[in-house]
């Protein structure tokens, strides 16, 4: 079964999924040898990560609070509820916009 940590007996939101810590990025990871990753984040207040460039395309779901996703074009900033793709090999940043941290669903799609 490619799905883990995901409740079968009872219904939960994501946001109750995951708890922010102060000063870390928190993840947990939802699959297992599947044909994608996908990975509820929670960032404290100031955190982000720095960078990266993915294969596939990867698509960022916006559980709690508010993003703002760096891409050599501009910033997008994301409000709960809100999603966004971004296309394989574009290097971006994530990082925390409203200041109270924040909880996201990232899904990356293996090429």
């Amino acid at each position: 079964m490619p799905l883990r940590n995901l409740p079968t007996d009872v219904a939960t939101s994501l946001a109750q999924m995951i708890d922010i810590r102060p000063g870390q990025v928190s993840s947990m990871a939802l699959t297992r040898n599947a044909g994608f990753d996908l990975t509820l984040l929670a960032f404290a207040p100031g955190e982000s990560v720095s960078e990266e460039e993915y294969f596939g395309d990867v698509l960022y779901y916006l559980v709690e609070g508010a993003a703002c996703v760096v891409l050599p074009e501009g910033r997008i900033v994301l409000e709960a509820g809100q999603v966004l793709r971004v296309p394989a090999h574009v290097e971006h940043a994530v990082e925390d916009a409203g200041g109270e941290g924040f909880k996201l669903l990232q899904l990356n799609a293996h090429e």
